[in-house]
């Protein structure tokens, strides 16, 4: 299934960049990508080392007013 997203100019120019850096086709394959390289990705920036799941990491980056 496929899915439209929005992104300003900055983040599909770098989006741009890593697809050639990283060798892939698509955008999607560069945010695969992302989530794979632990060690530079956002999530293991986030996780310090610690082993957490994606959907712990983004919980708990909500304010404490927009958690349900």
């Amino acid at each position: 299934m496929n899915t439209t997203i929005q992104v300003d100019m900055m983040t599909k120019e770098t989006l741009d960049q890593l697809k050639r850096y990283y060798r892939v086709g698509s955008y999607d394959g560069v945010i695969r990508k992302l989530f794979s390289v632990k060690s530079e990705s956002l999530c293991g920036a986030l996780a310090s080392g610690k082993k957490y799941d994606m959907y712990t990491i983004l919980r708990d980056l909500r304010d404490k007013d927009d958690r349900t």
